[in-house]
């Protein structure tokens, strides 16, 4: 009888722990098998500052981090650096439909891409910034070197965009141009200042020629004014002299 009820007991406790396995496994097992990709991403200009570990956000929200980072060689004789990351699964959906693959597959055909963005000037860390970029071009170039991995598509980061502006500018036909136009000055400048200087003593001449007229000139106006200012006041002297004398135009001043 005791040899029974161990056996009963050993079988309780088998069964509890299946149970639990089981609950664990139906709440949690999605979440594991969802967060088992690790989607690939390939950045056209430096990743400097990027390592793993760093941090993948997704509008500023911290959703996972950068699992491997790899060299590899291409078809060109050039070396692309594909950078792996790993979601963290608390930031994944709870759905059980999808599979990750199939999730990120789907984020992908609504725009989503990577960039990189600096974390700390003082440091140089960079992050990658999910979002959604609908606008921008699907870059991909996985499948040429047969990484079956969901593939994020990137778009320049705001250091590459400017330094792309920059490489547009045509720096050497402007230098040249600089080249040119300094010569050119080079040579005419002996010109400009003989002409100058010719002009300078024109001006000089001109101003010393018409400067004895305008002051002889502004003489007489003075003379002229003080003139007519005499005669002003002399008739007004005669005007009031007939209002106090209304006779005189008939006697003369003398009363004669």
């Amino acid at each position: 009888m005791q040899k029974i009820n161990k056996r009963l007991t050993g079988g309780f406790m088998i069964f509890g722990l299946l149970l639990i396995a089981a609950i664990f496994m139906f709440f949690f097992a999605a979440r594991i098998v969802r967060c088992d990709t690790t989607p690939v991403l390939f950045f056209e200009g430096s990743v400097n500052g990027l390592s793993v570990g760093s941090q993948v956000y997704f509008r500023g929200v911290p959703v996972g981090k950068v699992e491997k980072i790899q060299l590899l060689p291409n078809n060109e004789d050039k070396i692309i650096i594909p950078v792996y990351i790993k979601f963290d699964p608390k930031a994944m959906p709870a759905q059980t439909n999808f599979s990750t693959k199939e999730y990120i597959q789907d984020l992908i055909t609504h725009g989503l891409k990577g960039k990189l963005k600096t974390q700390s000037m003082l440091t140089g860390q960079m992050i990658i910034e999910l979002d959604f970029y609908p606008n921008y071009p699907d870059n991909r170039i996985g499948h040429k070197y047969d990484i079956d991995t969901p593939e994020i598509p990137t778009i320049p980061s705001i250091l590459d965009e400017l330094s792309h502006t920059l490489k547009k500018i045509p720096l050497d036909k402007i230098s040249n141009n600089t080249d040119v136009l300094l010569q050119n000055l080079n040579n005419d400048l002996p010109e400009l200042v003989h002409q100058s200087t010719l002009a300078a003593h024109s001006i000089n001449k001109f101003t010393t020629e018409i400067t004895e007229p305008l002051l002889q000139t502004i003489h007489e106006l003075n003379k002229m004014i003080r003139d007519v200012s005499d005669a002003a006041n002399s008739v007004s002297q005669l005007s009031d002299y007939l209002e106090r004398h209304p006779d005189a135009l008939l006697k003369g001043k003398g009363g004669y």
